[in-house]
């Protein structure tokens, strides 16, 4: 999924008479930072087939300044999203890593509601994919992976309004590490850049930004309980036709708490992240669900 709950299109807000109160064009990241949740560095050592169900909730009451503060603007926004990823881990290795590729299909429904202007947009956001992503194993419980996702300019986009993606190529370097043990203790933290491109439909080009995904927690068996959470930092400013639109970088954290069971199967997770902090942007609670299933595993392992 490739949308935040923070999503307000400038159609919406041109009602107000008002300049963006998003970073990011449109409000919207090209990453739902905190959406990797219990997955971080979680590949399967062993060549197949996997998918990842994600179902999502987010719901966000308020759009806050470049202080942190609640703006004075009637705002709420929903976003429900169903996402599918896919998984390939290849029988062969690279420098002693574990090989992989991954697609991600995010289905999106997006409701906002500014100054009593309601919209509603529904259809596909960014398609993401993942050509090559490498896993280190450390130790019997400590793995480090890397990749390189692509946030693709597809899906139901429109310069012209609100909408469910973003009209531009986002590069996102990701390094992750995890350290899990069962029947103990298990933490692990993703690192990834947004390098946004320009949107050539708009001649606008969203900030680059640093997002930490991360979880931690106690594994009991089958069942895992903990937190997870992100934090995101843009850290290089927004440009229209070249020039700089200052005071707009955005932040956020969210944390919350989470429970997975692991079936042996299939694996089922469930986190809520409370909004904590934000700027720029609309502080967000999201609900997740996911569902973790092998579709071919390679036999005679």
């Amino acid at each position: 999924m490739t949308l935040t709950a923070a999503a307000v299109g400038l159609t919406a807000l041109a009602v107000l008479g008002a300049q963006s109160a998003c970073a990011f064009e449109g409000g919207i990241s090209p990453f739902p930072a905190g959406s990797t949740g219990e997955y971080i560095a979680a590949l399967p050592p062993i060549p197949g087939l996997f998918a990842v169900e994600q179902f999502n909730y987010s719901s966000s009451n308020g759009l806050y300044d470049n202080n942190g503060n609640k703006r004075p603007i009637p705002f709420s926004s929903s976003v429900y999203s169903a996402t599918t990823r896919l998984l390939a881990s290849y029988p062969t290795t690279v420098w002693g890593a574990n090989v992989y590729s991954q697609l991600v299909l995010p289905a999106v429904s997006l409701h906002t509601d500014v100054a009593g202007h309601s919209e509603t947009h529904r259809g596909m956001s960014n398609i993401t994919v993942t050509p090559v992503m490498l896993r280190w194993a450390l130790s019997p419980y400590a793995n480090v992976t890397t990749g390189l996702d692509i946030a693709l300019p597809s899906g139901s986009y429109s310069p012209n309004r609100s909408s469910v993606a973003v009209g531009y190529t986002s590069w996102q370097p990701v390094v992750a590490y995890r350290y899990n043990e069962p029947n103990g203790f298990d933490a692990g933290i993703s690192n990834r850049l947004l390098l946004n491109q320009k949107n050539s439909d708009t001649n606008y080009r969203s900030g680059s930004a640093y997002v930490a995904d991360f979880t931690a927690g106690w594994n009991f068996g089958k069942w895992k309980v903990g937190v997870v959470g992100a934090y995101l930092n843009q850290f290089s400013d927004d440009r229209q036709n070249g020039a700089v639109v200052n005071g707009n970088r955005t932040r956020s954290f969210a944390v919350g708490p989470s429970i997975a069971y692991n079936a042996g199967p299939f694996s089922i997770s469930v986190n809520y992240q409370q909004g904590i902090y934000a700027v720029n942007t609309a502080k967000s609670n999201a609900l997740w669900v996911n569902l973790a299933i092998p579709l071919w595993v390679k036999q005679g392992l």
